[in-house]
């Protein structure tokens, strides 16, 4: 069922998608809430500016600490944490292709 307009405050990523009426509001699916005292922490969705020099940065160094985080952070006008977790996220990401690549080499070779 679809909530009545003005039911419930749509959600955050609602109004960056441009979705109006066929929203289902939380008031309809209370199930859906977060728990009491726990804020949902929101997606952080990063310009293609951000990614090319995030990215650049992984090509140079695949580990990030301190100064340098900081500096990068305030630079790309992000957090430390978020550039923290890209490149956890990224070095994930590497390790995974890397892996896939060797078995490639492996399953050619015969």
């Amino acid at each position: 069922p679809l909530c009545a307009p003005g039911c419930g405050v749509p959600p955050a990523w609602a109004a960056r998608l441009g979705a109006t009426g066929f929203l289902i509001s939380e008031c309809c699916f209370p199930l859906f809430k977060a728990k009491p005292g726990k804020a949902k922490r929101v997606r952080t969705i990063f310009s293609s500016e951000q990614l090319a020099r995030l990215e650049q940065e992984f090509a140079r160094q695949q580990y990030l600490v301190g100064q340098e985080r900081c500096l990068l952070a305030s630079s790309l006008h992000l957090t430390e944490e978020q550039v923290k977790v890209w490149f956890q996220n990224r070095r994930i990401k590497w390790r995974k292709q890397s892996l896939e690549q060797q078995q490639a080499k492996l399953a050619k070779m015969g």
